[in-house]
């Protein structure tokens, strides 16, 4: 299930995802686009934040790798979370709900809204590689980036 050398802590010790939901079972709305902060997409970056999420949360009694993500919702447009959410990044990238459950990734709305995890079916450098393609033909300039 993880990269070989990886040593992640018993799931059992870990926060349940499933406490922070903010919708129904944690499905996230289809008609929703994740969004994520670029520069770079690439499945090493991906890779580094599940691995992060997989040694802090739990999904049905395992350890979660997943990535962060804003979701664009009525309420929360995309230029919103670009200026809010996003302010102190310089690129970015969204990728439709549908598209990332049609390549296997469950979206699950969690934590505050509109936050979400792209769960990864496995923790390994192939699937965050695989999750970095469907975000990475879509990285564009924030013009809403502000000074630090």
């Amino acid at each position: 299930m993880t990269d070989q050398n990886l040593v992640l802590p018993d799931p059992r010790l870990l926060a349940r995802i499933e406490e922070e939901v903010w919708t129904d079972g944690g499905v996230a709305p289809p008609d929703a686009s994740a969004v994520v902060r670029g520069a770079p997409i690439n499945g090493d970056k991906f890779f580094a934040h599940a691995l992060r999420q997989a040694r802090e949360y739990s999904l049905r009694g395992a350890n979660m790798a997943s990535l962060s993500v804003d979701l664009v919702l009525p309420g929360w447009p995309l230029e919103k979370i670009l200026a809010e959410q996003l302010a102190t990044y310089t690129r970015y990238a969204a990728c439709p709900v549908s598209d990332l459950r049609q390549a296997g990734f469950e979206v699950l709305a969690t934590g505050r809204w509109p936050h979400a995890d792209v769960v990864l079916p496995s923790l390994t450098i192939v699937e965050a590689e695989r999750l970095s393609e469907l975000f990475a033909d879509h990285e564009d300039r924030n013009p809403y980036k502000q000074r630090r």
